[in-house]
């Protein structure tokens, strides 16, 4: 068996190598970046251009978006504690090549976000994936019922969900809102986006 583990770096998304690259004047001429996942996978994609490339421009979504990038500090992750969470659920579920997917871990990220949605979806983790059926719901705050909803929609229907029907703040609050677009962000482009750390690429 063949495991692939060639990973970018810098040097092989120099954006001068792009065939969409028209000179130091004109610069990139495709109207999004074709190479998004690869150059984030390099380490050279900041916070801000992932998520503006990643999602549609409208009226609805654009001050929730920018407001997501306001509140970047630095890490995807809420808080090191978040962090820790979710690195101790992957400990105990161990690798499965088949359940692991980008939606998988995305679910995982908004299912670790804070210590009661984590304790209310402890057992829904299992050996081939995650069984929304087993969360506790009881007296569940609209915050992380939010969080659960969108875990469960990203887990179904990988990175399809539309930001459009999360733009209400009434309805979604601006933290579960940057919440999910970090989890869409891992859903599409897989763990690599977890380390961004910068606002603006280093390109």
């Amino acid at each position: 068996m063949y495991i692939n583990t060639f990973q970018y770096k810098p040097e092989h998304v120099d954006c001068r190598l792009c065939t969409e690259y028209a000179g130091k004047k004109k610069g990139c001429t495709a109207k999004t970046c074709p190479w998004l996942a690869e150059r984030i996978e390099a380490g050279v994609v900041g916070y801000k251009e992932a998520v503006m490339e990643t999602f549609p421009r409208n009226v609805h979504t654009d001050a929730r978006l920018h407001t997501a990038i306001r509140r970047f500090s630095g890490s995807l992750f809420l808080t090191a504690a978040h962090y820790q969470r979710m690195e101790r659920m992957k400990v105990r579920q161990g690798y499965r090549r088949r359940r692991d997917t980008p939606a998988y871990y995305a679910a995982m990220y908004l299912l670790t976000a804070n210590e009661d949605i984590s304790t209310r979806a402890a057992n829904c983790f299992c050996r081939y994936g995650i069984e929304f059926d087993y969360a506790t719901t009881q007296d569940i705050s609209p915050h992380n019922y939010t969080l659960l909803s969108a875990a469960k929609d990203i887990y179904s229907d990988g990175s399809s969900v539309a930001l459009n029907d999360l733009a209400i703040s009434e309805v979604v609050d601006t933290l579960a809102f940057s919440l999910i677009v970090n989890a869409l962000l891992i859903a599409r482009y897989g763990c690599s986006v977890l380390k961004i750390s910068e606002k603006e690429g280093k390109e």
